[in-house]
């Protein structure tokens, strides 16, 4: 089979190019620079191109502009990343009846703390990022065989960029640390995450499921368990608030993924697991 990989060179983007790699997968990568085709998905036009050239029989979007303030200054160059893209691919996958995969985000939940978030929960839109992944979700599933996953991934990236990168190299250094005791989310490890994804796949899985760790975590609580995993005894961290950050954010970010359990026959992994697997992965890159 052959798959594009939009997004290469990112942190999903480069799991998810191993994972089909080790399943036997011809690999197609795409991103601005340094990837099998350099591919701007702002430039009109470019992914059609790119998708006739290709003829792929598979294509993941792990594509998007997950800067937060960036997506605030511009709304219209947000929008042709991060929700362009989707109706693209939603057309392609309708026309060749072929799947596609949208990967999209947890940041639709606010206010209920550390609950965990059904598909189907109502949503909460607090800024441009998530109006505009929201906007990618609505038209991935206008194709019958697209795929949506809303996830929140951590990993080791070769250039050092991630919140897990700089979490360990804190922790490592003895740095400062101020973590967020209001902020919750349900991280998986990248690796993980491929994984599951390509069961999903196997198993003919389509529209919007959630795809993350069986448990949900403040910051500080994820941060505690970075330590932990790394037998670190971090006794020096304060705690602090997402409260009056900018831009605006949802805190809520945990995400329920029984349904994706379900269809992949096991459970995903909780904080314990996720933590090891990220350290292991850091260490074995140092």
């Amino acid at each position: 089979m052959r798959v594009l990989v939009l997004g290469g060179t990112g942190l999903m983007g480069i799991a998810l190019i191993a994972e089909a790699k080790m399943r036997g997968f011809d690999v197609i990568s795409a991103a601005r620079t340094n990837t099998d085709i350099e591919l701007d998905l702002g430039i009109q036009h470019s992914l059609q191109n790119a998708l006739a050239s290709v003829q792929p029989e598979l294509v993941i979007n792990a594509a998007a502009n997950v800067n937060l303030a960036a997506c605030e200054r511009d709304p219209e160059e947000a929008y042709s990343i991060n929700a362009k893209p989707a109706q693209v691919l939603a057309n392609w996958s309708q026309a060749t009846a072929r799947p596609f995969v949208q990967i999209s985000t947890d940041h639709f939940f606010d206010v209920d703390g550390a609950a965990k978030h059904l598909e189907t929960a109502e949503i909460t839109i607090c800024n441009e990022y998530a109006r505009t992944k929201y906007a990618a979700e609505t038209y991935a599933l206008t194709a019958p065989k697209a795929l949506v996953l809303r996830t929140n991934i951590a990993g080791h990236h070769p250039d050092g960029r991630g919140f897990s990168n700089w979490a360990l190299h804190a922790l490592h250094e003895r740095q400062p640390l101020t973590l967020f005791d209001d902020f919750f989310c349900s991280t998986i490890d990248t690796g993980d995450f491929a994984h599951g994804l390509f069961d999903l796949l196997e198993r003919n899985a389509t529209g919007l499921l959630h795809l993350a760790s069986s448990e949900v975590s403040s910051k500080l609580q994820f941060v505690h368990a970075l330590a932990a995993a790394a037998n670190i005894d971090l006794n020096w961290a304060t705690t602090g608030s997402v409260t009056g950050l900018q831009p605006p954010r949802a805190r809520s970010l945990g995400l329920d993924v029984s349904k994706a359990e379900v269809i992949l026959g096991r459970s995903l992994p909780g904080l314990e697991i996720v933590a090891e697997r990220i350290v292991n992965q850091w260490r074995a890159c140092q």
